[in-house]
């Protein structure tokens, strides 16, 4: 016996309701120090903060996960935030983390294969769109001596070179804020925060805008 169309699109609905979760947009940030948003005012003046605040203009039922903290370098990134981001199922990530390899001297060869292993394993095992931001200049920093400066700058475009790679190969965004750092920088002398290290509110706001051009 042949079941009239309007039966089947019923059945159809009915069964989506039954079976398909309403859709919930999910944005997870990770990474070090500058997705906690040290530096800011508040927590509310991270990009990360910033971006999501963008995102729920569009879509009301949209979740944050901050999962960025100070120190983080990618190895940690990987053991202590990787597997809560599968299991969050995200839509959107993004990824910043890299300065505190170089400050810690992370081994060229190793810094490499964790990031590889980060992308590639996000990439596998979730279905989110990756926004990557490199490492900003940081021989900009006024609180570096010159000897730093001069080491932080070669290792600056080592671990770039890693990161832009990484994100052309496994097709996520990238962000460049090496490039926008050494722009900005001589524009703006307020981009920085009272510790010297780390974005101040309009640093952060401006890492924002550049991440939310890609939304």
């Amino acid at each position: 016996m042949k079941i009239p169309s309007f039966i089947n699109f019923k059945l159809i609905t009915v069964l989506k309701r039954l079976f398909w979760r309403s859709e919930k947009f999910v944005y997870v940030a990770i990474g070090d120090s500058t997705v906690e948003g040290i530096g800011s005012s508040h927590s509310s003046k991270s990009f990360p903060a910033l971006v999501f605040q963008k995102i729920k203009q569009d879509k009301k039922e949209a979740s944050f996960y901050n999962l960025g903290k100070g120190g983080a370098r990618v190895r940690d990134v990987i053991e202590l935030q990787l597997p809560r981001v599968i299991l969050l199922k995200p839509d959107l990530v993004t990824i910043s983390v890299g300065a505190n390899d170089l400050r810690r001297r992370t081994n060229i060869k190793q810094f490499e294969k964790d990031y590889h292993h980060l992308i590639k394993t996000l990439k596998e095992k979730t279905n989110a769109q990756i926004i990557i931001s490199n490492i900003p200049d940081v021989s900009l920093l006024p609180s570096l001596s010159i000897f730093v400066r001069y080491f932080a700058r070669f290792m600056n475009r080592r671990l770039n070179r890693i990161i832009n790679r990484h994100a052309k190969q496994f097709r996520c965004i990238l962000v460049d804020l090496h490039e926008g750092s050494k722009i900005y920088s001589k524009k703006y002398k307020d981009l920085i925060s009272g510790d010297g290290l780390h974005p101040s509110d309009k640093g952060y706001s401006l890492w924002a805008e550049a991440i939310i051009a890609h939304l």
